[in-house]
């Protein structure tokens, strides 16, 4: 896009700029990005414009959910109905999902906790929790469409709907989480509330490529970091996150995966490195079994959606451990736990950890993670060919796109 065109596009309202949306977009000049890798999106794109027939249905997909994207309105924080303590809605505020009224007291107070058994109460237009996944969602969808040739609207609503969450005085959410998860009768908000923010990896990706595109101007990413950087230093200051941080399962994995990609993208490369460094000893060893058990996450009522929950955050740690110079790929503890959930999604009969609340296994669960492995690693995941069927339509297929047998684009750089 031309310097021109660029000043152009910033200065339209978004109804004029999504009327005038028509061509398929240009290429964008290479970015380097916190979490994706530019190259394996590249890749894919130039997959689609061939006519791979092995991504449409995952393009397809992609289509479909950036289409309703772009016909949703904008959300914020301030749409909820709920009122939190503070008394503004620009806070953002969540309620533990398998929190209960107590059913031994008249007003249903203090609530009590059924693990698995998730209370309707948290879902819709209450509280946040949905619309923080669903706006993620959006904002990574949208920009990954026109990334693949979707019309310029496409990225013009991504842009609009990071500054209507967190750059507009009116609709912006504050950068903290003391009101997450909250439990009526107990606490405002504890640490487990940080897992909500756990797919804000998807916006910051987003905006990079935005910005390469000219659709976010230099100046709104530099009011973006600083929103990470308010956040970030809440992550490293607050009892509630100091808590998260102590925790010793998927909340401590995901605190770490969320710190680290925080600090990347705000520039702090030599914190995020020292955080890196600490996972193997402090989140592997403790989590991990030598044969690839997670123990804590085995005694949950849902034991294989929680262990590939916890992988999902330490195979993250692991990509960003590429870009920071700390080997996390060749830590044992890591590939058995793969290994071990990858040889049940293959045989399921030789899983023995099936509860009432998950009798089977989904092997779909895997596929993200796999797909992250073997473009990291450059090590073909069997799950993977086996898959490849039944769930091409999942839109992850779009975003490691390393034909097999290349190991020469295996480890890429990330800066």
């Amino acid at each position: 896009m031309s310097v021109r065109r660029r000043d152009v596009l910033l200065g339209l309202p978004l109804g004029l700029l999504l009327s005038r949306a028509q061509a398929a977009p240009a290429d964008a000049p290479s970015v380097t990005l916190v979490t994706l890798d530019h190259g394996a999106l590249d890749e894919t794109r130039r997959r689609l414009r061939a006519g791979d027939d092995g991504l449409a249905a995952a393009h397809a997909a992609l289509r479909t959910r950036a289409a309703k994207a772009l016909k949703t309105p904008l959300r914020s924080v301030v749409d909820k109905t709920m009122l939190p303590p503070s008394g503004s809605r620009n806070d953002y505020m969540s309620m533990g999902p398998y929190w209960w009224p107590n059913p031994d007291t008249p007003d249903g107070l203090p609530y009590v906790r059924r693990d698995g058994k998730r209370n309707p109460q948290v879902a819709g237009d209450a509280l946040d929790s949905d619309r923080m996944v669903a706006f993620c969602r959006d904002v990574f969808d949208l920009t990954l469409a026109h990334h693949f040739g979707a019309p310029d609207d496409h990225a013009a609503k991504a842009a609009e709907a990071l500054r209507h969450w967190f750059l507009a005085p009116r609709t912006r959410m504050r950068p903290h989480l003391r009101y997450g998860q909250a439990i009526p009768g107990i606490v405002e908000g504890r640490a487990e509330g940080l897992i909500d923010t756990r797919h804000l990896w998807m916006v910051i990706d987003a905006a990079l490529l935005l910005n390469a595109r000219g659709v976010l101007s230099d100046a709104d990413l530099a009011a973006l970091r600083q929103w990470f950087v308010d956040f970030t230093q809440w992550m490293q200051t607050s009892p509630i996150a100091r808590d998260e941080d102590a925790a010793d399962n998927n909340h401590g994995m995901f605190f770490d995966a969320q710190l680290v990609n925080c600090l990347r993208f705000t520039g702090e490369a030599a914190k995020a490195k020292a955080r890196l460094a600490t996972v193997a000893a402090r989140r592997f060893k403790p989590q991990i079994e030598d044969d690839g058990r997670m123990p804590l996450e085995l005694a949950r009522t849902r034991p294989f959606h929680y262990s590939a929950f916890n992988l999902e955050a330490a195979t993250r740690l692991a990509r960003y451990g590429q870009g920071g110079d700390v080997d996390l790929w060749r830590e044992p503890r890591l590939l058995r736990a793969i290994a071990l959930l990858q040889s049940a999604a293959l045989s399921p009969e030789r899983w023995r950890h099936a509860t009432s609340t998950e009798p089977t296994i989904d092997p779909a669960k895997l596929v993200p993670i796999l797909l992250m492995t073997r473009f990291s690693t450059g090590v073909d995941q069997p799950l993977l060919a086996a898959a490849v069927s039944p769930r091409t339509e999942a839109v992850d297929w779009l975003l490691w796109s390393v034909p097999p047998g290349t190991p020469d684009r295996a480890r890429p750089s990330q800066g």
